[in-house]
């Protein structure tokens, strides 16, 4: 979530608050995991959890990034084909880390491979999630 996309009369800041935390864990020295609060699957949403992931909240943190990131809201509407499809080149991103500097087409082209071998799995997963 970015700050912009909240209502304004909410006065709230997910943005800051990811910040504010990540400065106390390196102020503290202690690892910081994170994960999504909604079920979004747009590129816009991703590439949020990417940035914020990286921690480099103060352009002094090169070697800083999260030491784990739990997905929630597993439901069907994961399952689709658009969005597994980002979801399987998001996953690649977060694995490659703040080095990778891939473009998503390039990533998206390399984990189509993946969205079809595992196209029946997927399947079965959403019929699953919906009983």
């Amino acid at each position: 979530m970015r700050d912009h996309e909240q209502p304004q009369d909410a006065l709230c800041a997910p943005e800051k608050l990811v910040r504010q935390v990540a400065l106390a864990t390196q102020e503290a020295q202690v690892p910081l995991a994170g994960e999504n609060a909604l079920p979004r699957y747009d590129d816009y949403a991703h590439e949020q959890i990417l940035q914020a992931s990286a921690l480099d909240i103060d352009g002094n943190s090169a070697d800083r990034e999260m030491c784990a990131f739990t997905y929630l809201r597993m439901n069907p509407d994961l399952f689709q084909p658009d969005n597994w499809r980002r979801f399987v080149a998001f996953v690649k991103k977060m694995k490659e880390g703040k080095d990778a500097h891939r473009c998503w087409e390039q990533v998206e082209r390399e984990a189509e491979h993946f969205v079809h071998v595992t196209q029946p799995l997927v399947q079965e997963a959403a019929v699953a999630l919906m009983h």
